[in-house]
């Protein structure tokens, strides 16, 4: 019996990769969508300048009280707000404190293509959007998942996002960096 893990949050690597991507394209105003215990939030939040502000959003209120604790104790609190509920119903309300400089996916995989979406519609020109966990943990280009595979309504739902990426008239350039599950990263056109 062979025990799968899958990573719920990203590693080191990827937090200094996170933080390098939020200063190398100036943000100031960043959005992270799946909070989780505030790990990545922390690397975004700690990239921003003095007065950079980031948003990140958590579904579970039990993860954002932790990620706040975490923020806190990280001594990001001011440059940092977690905002709890479900990514779709927090997003439009972010809408009027953009556009935004960054925009980093993390959260139910369902959802990413609409999150993508809404980066698209919400960044400024120069401004990337950065996916996570986009190889879908080995299943992206697999279509021969069993129904009963928990991922298989992902699989699409991950293809949308990337064409979404891959769309020249709204991003400039799309890359996959090759983490262990891959961040697909875009520039806003």
């Amino acid at each position: 019996h062979r025990e799968h893990r899958i990573k719920v949050q990203v590693v080191p690597d990827e937090g200094r990769l996170l933080h390098f991507l939020v200063t190398a394209c100036g943000a100031k105003r960043a959005v992270e969508v799946g909070t989780l215990a505030g790990y990545s939030a922390c690397w975004i939040a700690n990239a921003l300048p003095p007065d950079g502000k980031l948003h990140t959003i958590e579904h579970d209120p039990r993860h954002a009280a932790v990620a706040r604790a975490n923020i806190a104790r990280a001594g990001l609190s001011a440059k940092a707000v977690v905002h709890e509920g479900p990514g779709v119903e927090v997003l439009p309300h972010l809408k009027p404190l953009g556009p935004f400089d960054f925009c980093f996916i993390d959260a139910d995989k369902i959802g990413y293509a609409a999150y993508a979406r809404w980066a698209s519609e919400n960044l400024r020109s120069g401004g990337l959007v950065v996916c996570d966990n986009a190889y879908l943990f080995g299943k992206l280009h697999r279509d021969d998942l069993s129904p009963q595979d928990e991922d298989a309504p992902k699989v699409p739902v991950m293809r949308e996002c990337l064409r979404l990426l891959l769309d020249e008239s709204l991003f400039a350039s799309c890359a996959m960096i090759p983490t262990g599950e891959g961040m697909a990263v875009a520039v806003r056109r």
